[in-house]
């Protein structure tokens, strides 16, 4: 639409009551499946079994998915408007947290949130005279590959994650040893896992040994979810991820902003992602400061 000249500027926006009505909370827990009668309902039981099926088929658990939460909690507890701003997590907090659906815990599962987000997206002709630096879009791709879980033969991987992040890298023409961070859809902590698993930053079966260390935290050689993400930020669908990617790009972020703040490198491209149903359809963004 900008190209043909349809019109000058879009803006994209996400609003919801998630928290303060039930109307998302029946949504995800879709009681009319037919699943029901077995006990199984709901974006968690079903992201559950991803992540149990992964247990089997390669090394990762809660001793892989601790590290993302509590190193995203890092990253809320230097955002003044996350969720979990004031609420340090530990290891101990993480595995004393209640049992959700097995094998998640607590601090596994995203926050329900009210709130919204929007960003506005023009040419970069137009964007160079408007009050902050721009963020251009260097590539962008996507992968469906299915819409349902009864259909789905990737549990554990590829997911739509794979072919989609090939097609942004193949269109940004860089690999994946330029991205400087990461804004990762996480409506579960298996979730951020499997994206990065699939988007080739390591093998299955080394999550617990890449993530360790304090590789994904403030002072982590690749920040991944640098609000706190939808665990400890605020869950607004793919706004999310998308919406801190900019700022931080555009060096609007504060005491975590990426940089000399944070003890980061100062961010050029960052990578973003966005996921839909129980791991069926996948996009990916590559941005970059102008």
């Amino acid at each position: 639409m900008l190209d043909s000249g349809l019109c000058k500027y879009v803006l994209i926006s996400f609003g919801h009551n998630g928290r303060s009505s039930d109307s998302f909370a029946r949504l995800l827990m879709d009681m009319s499946s037919d699943e029901r009668v077995f006990g199984h309902f709901g974006a968690a039981a079903g992201y559950a079994m991803a992540a149990r099926r992964a247990m089997h088929t390669f090394r990762t658990g809660p001793e892989t998915w601790k590290h993302i939460a509590v190193g995203q909690r890092k990253w809320a507890n230097l955002n003044p408007l996350a969720t979990f701003h004031a609420q340090p997590m530990t290891f101990e907090d993480y595995y004393n947290s209640r049992p959700t659906v097995d094998p998640f815990r607590l601090f596994d599962n995203c926050l329900i949130s009210d709130g919204g987000r929007a960003y506005i997206v023009t040419s970069a002709e137009r964007a160079r005279d408007l009050k902050h630096p721009p963020v251009l879009i260097m590539g962008m791709g996507q992968h469906n590959p299915s819409s349902d879980l009864q259909t789905a033969s990737f549990l554990t991987g590829n997911t739509g994650a794979k072919k989609a992040a090939e097609t942004a890298f193949r269109m940004a023409g860089i690999g994946r040893e330029a991205v400087d961070a990461c804004e990762i859809y996480d409506c579960f902590t298996y979730t951020v896992e499997i994206t990065l698993q699939d988007y080739g930053f390591f093998a299955p079966g080394e999550g617990e040994d890449w993530f360790g260390g304090g590789q994904i935290e403030p002072g982590g050689r690749l920040p991944v979810n640098t609000s706190g993400g939808q665990l400890s930020e605020a869950y607004l669908m793919g706004l999310t991820p998308l919406t801190e990617a900019v700022m931080q790009l555009m060096g609007r972020c504060g005491a975590r902003q990426l940089g000399p703040e944070t003890k980061t490198k100062r961010p050029e491209i960052i990578l973003c992602s966005d996921n839909g149903a129980v791991l069926q359809t996948h996009a990916c963004y590559i941005l970059r400061r102008a």
